[in-house]
């Protein structure tokens, strides 16, 4: 536990093989948080519903913030979404 009594995760040497999609370890916390709990569904009730339900949590937030839906499908416009699973997968 950090001196301001909040807990401070940190990932030394963060494996290349993987874009760096957060700089503190609120970002690392909520990234990791959302990939098990979607690995879990995939395994209690199988990658159907997963898909399911991510699918519906992402149209959920593109409804409601248009603003953000747009930026990221400009961002996601410039990344190679082959080569990142290609490297990962290496």
């Amino acid at each position: 536990m950090g001196s301001n009594g909040q807990y401070h995760f940190e990932f030394l040497g963060f494996p290349k093989k993987f874009p760096r999609m957060f700089n503190n370890s609120s970002h690392l916390i909520a990234v990791y948080t959302v990939f098990c709990l979607l690995r879990s569904m995939r395994r209690e009730l199988c990658l159907e519903a997963m898909l399911e339900y991510m699918d519906e949590y992402v149209q959920t937030v593109e409804k409601g913030s248009p603003l953000l839906k747009e930026s990221v499908l400009k961002a996601l416009s410039k990344i190679n979404i082959k080569k990142i699973y290609k490297d990962a997968m290496l």
